[in-house]
């Protein structure tokens, strides 16, 4: 019985056996083993293997249990007959030319259609004779399907796909003509940056895929190939793995079968153990062929490729820095002439591929420290994702810290004074001055002493804005992964001076302006409404009102000055959307009619201002959102139809600008929440909110790094979860929930001191836990209810004035009493034990009440929120009668 080709079945039943008496002493699982196995020496024997590898964890290392139980071969696989050539044959519509590589269980022809309709030379992927296995077949066909979800420009795409006319899946995707990257790097000679640029591409491309739930788990040279423009192209996901908990099922995916299509000198530690595959195990992969770019040479050196080997080495053995292999290959160089025409290369390498050696210098620090922690042996050391290495990547080319390196303040020191010579060198200059010009003043100082004083602090304050560089740094970081921290820094900083400035700005009206835009992007950080933020809500108020404090003496000035005006707009829509999350019926009603009425005069004295008609589409949008909170059904209904009106027209003038298709996204959403929440028109809310996830879903693919085009994708997939229930549609409507929170989680993991995200993956995690229970899951979903529980539950404990987080609060404990009630009605449950849940029910049911009351007496529970106090209120009534009290 050799495991790589164990049927799901049989090795469910051997993890089922070892798990059975993995626990017990040695001495008690004689007798276990015996009734388990029932007579099935195969399975004890394979049983046993794996129980003495775990019991004796330093042969574990040198021979590990995916060898020692049968998972991958110690020995070379002994081809038989060689099968017929399929060359000159028809698949389909093509005429398969000639054959361009074979793998663990296909083989890749080049074909050229040959049905007379057009030409075009494609790749078909045909399963092996021989190797069509019932896995192996739900393995090819779950790499079309996985091929057919993922639409990138750096993926390899598919085209067709159907049966030979033996029985034999195939597919056919796109030809690429390319070189392999390393390949591609040292015949065109490329410098240590641009290889880091075209490396970040393809971290893209995977980043796309992980965001599909698809982990590769074969990332080598081979499978990117580079074309002739240079563009790289991902390919074979042959054994890739799809993240979502259907699939393992479906395809009868066991981790440990797969372990012997592996490449071994790319394959992770987890991968050679047979362990669990995450997206972590692609990071890995990277690390590796990173290490190759970088250094010409792979991070361990290896005899052989046999499988004992690789595994002893790569589980045992840690890389040098690649700034250390190079150091070596240039000393050795220069020791002698005909060393340096035969520099040890990889094995694949040809004569006119050889990797030009970079100065050691390049690779010292920064880039050793990025490639060593994408190698570490513990997934959770390295980086949680592919985006994560292309972001560090991306700032070590930038001259930016990165995550890698310790964060000390000399090492920041430096990378600053790296990025800014110029300005160092000013600054410098900039300071001599200073010192000559106090003294000047000191000189002076006895004939304009109070004068001299007022101007040194107005100087002061002015220099101290200016080191602090608000507006600089916040662009700079805002839609960063992890920037949370750094942009509360700033405001900690940032408000003490700005304070102080506003005393002095008079009558100045650049510095107003200044003052005004800078408050407004305090606000920003501190609780900004669709921006990471730090959950300080009345803070972010607080720095509003003064914001718009200022433009209001502006415009009184001069109430003609059209940058004034539209300004004081978008004060007041800042304004109008704190006071909405803050649960004010009435506040942000008042001021997005305030900016509406702006917007519409502008508008009318600029008709083809860009600006000026998105701001106006925007105000239509979120005056008519408000309307639909407080159940003014006619009126939300117009005014969001007119944002959407608006944001049509402007995105057929403006096709490509990503503002407006972003802004169409939203205009979409508002009128399809505004009819599934007011009417009962389900059907075409739904429509629109596809067409605003489709748009969401092309901007992220375009720009994945961007944290606000991924919340807005994430959103989208919400959206289209909470009209799918309303439609009773559980099944599409639980896939869409888990969607969105898997990106939600990625961003948490990212900036985990970000309330926003904190409190999206909490108010995601309720969703699918009230699918689950309509869905027949009442036990699970009660376990995973429980993260966001206490999630809201801190959230609320440290500021208690976020009324959102309080109220998803509430919504949590009373889908946990729905939860408790669905398993108290479940008569496969003792009456004792239903009795115990109706109870629990009851006790979640009367915590979310309390709150709920709270913002009925408030005058904040409208529409369908006021809906969740009365099915409440029923809910207790029922689990009263249950009890009998």
């Amino acid at each position: 019985m050799d495991m790589s080709s164990m049927t799901p079945e049989a090795w469910q039943e051997l993890k089922n056996v070892f798990h059975s008496v993995i626990e017990l002493a040695p001495r008690d699982r004689e007798a276990v083993l015996e009734q388990a196995c029932r007579g099935n020496d195969e399975l004890r024997r394979h049983v046993e293997a794996l129980l003495a590898s775990h019991d004796a964890p330093s042969d574990f290392l040198g021979s590990p249990a995916v060898i020692d139980a049968g998972l991958i071969k110690t020995t070379d696989y002994q081809a038989g007959e060689e099968p017929p050539t399929r060359v000159g044959q028809r698949i389909g519509p093509y005429e398969i030319i000639r054959e361009l590589g074979h793998g663990g269980m296909g083989t890749v022809f080049l074909a050229v259609r040959a049905d007379d309709q057009y030409r075009k030379e494609v790749a078909i992927k045909l399963v092996n004779r021989g190797m069509d296995t019932d896995m192996i077949l739900r393995r090819f066909m779950m790499e079309r399907q996985i091929l057919a979800n993922l639409e990138h420009p750096n993926i390899a795409g598919l085209l067709d796909g159907g049966s030979t006319e033996d029985g034999l899946p195939y597919f056919v995707m796109e030809n690429i003509e390319g070189e392999r990257i390393d390949k591609y790097c040292n015949l065109h000679d490329l410098s240590i940056p641009e290889r880091l640029r075209l490396f970040r591409e393809v971290c893209g491309a995977l980043q796309y895929a992980h965001q599909n739930l698809v982990v590769h788990r074969d990332i080598k040279p081979g499978n990117i190939l580079i074309t002739s423009e240079g563009v790289p192209k991902l390919l074979d996901f042959g054994i890739a793995k799809l993240l979502t908990p259907n699939w393992n099922t479906e395809t009868g995916d066991v981790t440990a079968s797969m372990v012997g299509l592996l490449t071994p000198e790319y394959a992770s530690p987890e991968q050679l153990r047979g362990l669990g595959i995450t997206t972590a195990s692609d990071v890995y992969s990277l690390g590796v062929v990173l290490y190759e770019l970088l250094s010409g040479n792979r991070p361990y050196e290896l005899k052989s490729r046999l499988p004992d080997e690789v595994v002893q080495i790569v589980l045992r053995e840690e890389p040098e820095k690649p700034s250390t292999v190079v150091s070596r290959q240039l000393s050795q160089s220069r020791r002698s002439t005909a060393e340096s025409r035969s520099i040890k290369q990889t094995p694949d390498r040809k004569a006119g591929s050889r990797f030009a050696i970079p100065n050691p210098k390049s690779l010292r620090g920064d880039l050793d420290n990025i490639v060593l922690k994408a190698l570490r042996k513990e997934p959770s050391r390295r980086y949680s994702s592919v985006q994560e290495l292309s972001e560090d990547i991306r700032r070590h080319l930038d001259g930016l810290p990165v995550t890698a390196s310790p964060d000390t303040v000399s090492y920041r020191a430096g990378k600053f004074v790296q990025r800014h010579k110029v300005g160092v060198l000013a600054a410098a200059v900039v300071l001599i001055t200073l010192i000559a010009a106090t003294l000047v003043t000191t000189w002076q100082a006895r004939v304009a002493r109070i004068e001299r004083a007022r101007a040194e602090q107005r100087f002061n304050d002015v220099r101290k804005l200016a080191n602090s560089v608000v507006f600089e740094f916040h662009d700079s970081i805002q839609n960063l992964p992890g920037s949370t921290p750094s942009r509360e820094l700033l405001v900690s900083r940032a408000l003490e001076y700005l304070d102080n400035l506003a005393k002095e700005a008079g009558h100045d009206t650049s510095l107003q302006l200044e003052l005004a835009a800078a408050y407004d992007r305090i606000g920003d950080i501190q609780g900004g409404f669709g921006t990471s933020h730090l959950g300080q809500r009345q803070k972010a108020s607080d720095s509003y009102r003064k914001a718009l404090a200022i433009r209001e003496q502006l415009v009184a000035q001069e109430p003609q000055n059209i940058d004034f005006r539209r300004q004081l707009a978008s004060s007041y829509i800042k304004l109008g959307n704190i006071l909405w999350v803050q649960v004010d019926m009435n506040g942000p009603l008042e001021f997005y009619g305030k900016a509406l009425e702006i917007n519409k005069q502008l508008a009318v004295e600029l008709p083809n201002d860009l600006e000026i008609l998105s701001a106006l589409a925007m105000s239509y949008g979120k005056f008519g959102y408000m309307h639909g909170a407080n159940n003014h059904v006619n009126e939300a209904i117009e005014n969001t139809r007119k944002a959407v009106e608006i944001m049509e027209s402007l995105s057929v003038t403006y096709p490509n600008n990503v503002q407006i298709k972003a802004d169409l996204a939203i205009s979409y959403d508002r009128v399809a929440e505004i009819l599934t929440a007011l009417t009962d028109k389900h059907e075409e809310a739904l429509a629109l909110m596809r067409k605003a996830q489709a748009i969401g879903e092309e901007l992220a693919a375009a720009d994945p790094l961007n944290t606000k085009l991924r919340r807005g994708q994430a959103v989208g997939h919400l959206n289209v979860a909470l009209v799918s229930a309303k439609l009773n549609d559980t099944k599409n409507a639980l896939d869409s929930a888990r969607k969105a929170l898997a990106i939600f989680a990625v961003m948490q993991a990212a900036d985990p001191e970000n309330e926003e995200f904190r409190q999206g993956v909490a108010m995601t995690q309720t969703l699918v836990g009230e699918l689950m229970i309509k869905n027949g899951e009442a036990a699970e979903a009660i376990k995973l209810l429980r993260a966001p529980l206490l999630a809201l539950e801190k959230s609320f404990a440290a500021s208690p004035t976020d009324e959102i987080a309080h109220f998803r609060l509430a919504n949590v404990q009373a889908e946990l009493g729905k939860g408790h009630a669905a398993l108290a009605t479940d008569g496969r449950y003792p009456s004792s034990a239903r009795m115990v849940h109706w109870r629990e029910a009851r006790s979640w049911f009367q915590k979310s009440q309390a709150i709920y009351k709270i913002f009925l007496d408030a005058g904040k529970l409208s529409g369908e929120d006021a809906a969740r106090l009365d099915a409440v209120n029923e809910a207790i009534a029922r689990c009263n009668t249950a009890i009998g009290s």
